[in-house]
C-alpha cells in the first residue's frame, strides 16, 4: 500500500451515505461501486462511478470525499482538495473530509494548512486516531518534535502507532 493510500484509509471508515428520493437506487449502486473500485485500485473507474452517483445525489457529502480521495490517489490534489471543499461545504461536520484535505495540503508540502484541517477534523472527532497521526507527522515535518511527539503518543493510544514507531525507531521523541 502506498503512502497516498494509507493517508486516506479514513474515507471507507464511516461510509454513510445519505440518499434523496430521486435517483436513491442509482446513486447507492455508483456509490458502492466507486467504493470496489477504489479498493482495488482503479482510480479512474472509482471517479467515473463517484461522478454517477453525485449525478443522482448531488448534496451528498461523501459522495465528494470519496471522489476526492480518488483524485488524490492518483496524484491530482487540487481536484481532490476542490471535492474536500464541496464535501465541507455540503457538511460542516464532515471530519472525514477536513482530514483527508489536510493530507493532499500535506502531499503539496503545505503543513501549516494541513495541521489546520487535521485539527478541525480532531475537534469534530476526538477519537480520530489517523487525524492525530497525520497531524503529528505535519508538525514533524515543521520540526516541531513536542507537538509532534504529543499527537504521536495520542494517536497510539486512539490505535495508530505509525508516527509514533517511526520516531522511536530514530530517536526524535520530545517530552
Amino acid at each position: 500500500m502506498n503512502e497516498t493510500s494509507k493517508f486516506l484509509l479514513a474515507v471507507f471508515a464511516a461510509d454513510v451515505f445519505a440518499f434523496g428520493a430521486n435517483g436513491e437506487g442509482e446513486a447507492e449502486e455508483a456509490f458502492e461501486s466507486g467504493k470496489a473500485a477504489y479498493r482495488q485500485g482503479n482510480y479512474q473507474k472509482a471517479i467515473a462511478d463517484y461522478n454517477q452517483a453525485i449525478k443522482f445525489a448531488p448534496k451528498n457529502a461523501t459522495a465528494y470525499n470519496s471522489r476526492g480521495a480518488a483524485y488524490a490517489a492518483l496524484g491530482d490534489y487540487g481536484k481532490a482538495i476542490a471535492d474536500y471543499n464541496q464535501a465541507i461545504k455540503l457538511n460542516p461536520k464532515h471530519a472525514i473530509a477536513y482530514n483527508n484535505r489536510g493530507c493532499a495540503y500535506y502531499k503539496l508540502g503545505d503543513y501549516k494548512t494541513a495541521i489546520a484541517d487535521y485539527t478541525q477534523a480532531i475537534t469534530l472527532d476526538l477519537n480520530d486516531a489517523d487525524a492525530y497521526n497525520n497531524r503529528g507527522c505535519a508538525y514533524y515535518k515543521l520540526g516541531y518534535l513536542k507537538s509532534a511527539t504529543k499527537d504521536a503518543r495520542k494517536a497510539r493510544e486512539l490505535g495508530n502507532c505509525d508516527l509514533l514507531q517511526y520516531m522511536e525507531k530514530n530517536k526524535f521523541l520530545r517530552d
